[in-house]
């Protein structure tokens, strides 16, 4: 399998820290994982942080979530906010991407396997949507949920799929939901819980948006259903950053949503022949057929 990481050579990451933070690192070390962004860990004396780097058409939605993640470490909850350059910045050039250095998260990864971890995932996700309010940081919200249509026709029944979603959606019998910002593509390993202080962060902000905030609870239950990650739906109501009774009545619409939304990105993925993250053009297309079977199933 080709080097996901090149042509951003070690050598090039280091410079990058060197011309534009003023760093000097002992060691760079790529990182696997993650399907929409390069990371690094880089270490100087006994500090680590990690450099992550996105495509141009990703860097508002990046540029958003190292803000975010800043309000979140200001209310003590450790999100990887970005260390600024001398001159102020967040984010620099970096060989056609954006990037930019962030704060290293310490603790362990969860992996939602035990009532502990689901525990601490959902009372951290509630204490981050609270922290993160209402509004984005122009407090305008958008009316509508919506999904990029470009690629609808990769498969024929993608199209309908998407365009029923969204009608139940956005119909005006909806009942109103809570909008904020929402961490947009939660995962288990997303949440890091400190064995030193005890202590759970989020990181990995990039994927964020101004959406209902049940859509992050949607985006983690899909991973294993609604039963099994009730402890996690508990703690996050117990926490009140919504009721149950918008949960319950939400969670199964914004399922949809999140399913079009894999739907949709695996047929832009196959469109594009982009296998970044992936080491076989089939996990692209087992992505699509994941979500094809979710909604054969609900018909």
């Amino acid at each position: 399998m080709a080097d996901r990481h090149a042509p951003y050579t070690v050598l090039s990451v280091a410079r990058l820290l060197a011309e534009h933070w003023d760093l000097r690192v002992d060691d760079v070390t790529p990182l696997e994982g993650g399907m929409n962004s390069l990371t690094w860990e880089v270490r100087s004396g006994g500090t680590r942080w990690v450099v992550k780097a996105v495509e141009p058409e990703a860097g508002e939605a990046f540029a958003r979530g190292l803000r975010l993640a800043e309000r979140l470490e200001r209310a003590g909850i450790p999100a990887g906010a970005p260390v600024a350059t001398p001159g102020g910045r967040s984010t620099v050039p970096f060989g056609g991407r954006s990037a930019a250095l962030l704060r290293w998260v310490e603790g362990r990864a969860l992996t939602g396997e035990s009532r502990a971890d689901l525990e601490t995932m959902g009372t951290t996700l509630a204490r981050a949507h609270r922290a993160l309010g209402t509004g984005d940081d122009t407090d305008l919200a958008p009316a509508r949920l919506f999904l990029p249509t470009e690629h609808l026709d990769v498969r024929p029944w993608l199209g309908p799929v998407v365009t029923e979603v969204l009608d139940r959606l956005n119909g005006p019998g909806l009942p109103a939901l809570t909008w904020g910002p929402v961490h947009g593509d939660p995962a288990p390993d997303v949440f890091r819980t400190d064995p030193a202080t005890g202590v759970c962060g989020m990181i990995d902000w990039s994927g964020t948006g101004v959406w209902p905030r049940a859509y992050d609870l949607a985006a983690l239950v899909m991973y294993r259903g609604a039963e099994p990650m009730r402890p996690l739906l508990d703690a996050y109501v117990a926490e009140g950053a919504l009721t149950r009774a918008e949960v319950d009545r939400s969670l199964g619409l914004l399922l949809d949503y999140r399913w079009a939304g894999q739907a949709v990105y695996f047929a832009r993925r196959i469109a594009r022949g982009d296998l970044t993250g992936l080491p076989d053009p089939a996990m692209n297309e087992a992505g699509l057929e994941a979500a094809r079977q979710w909604f054969a199933g609900r018909a």
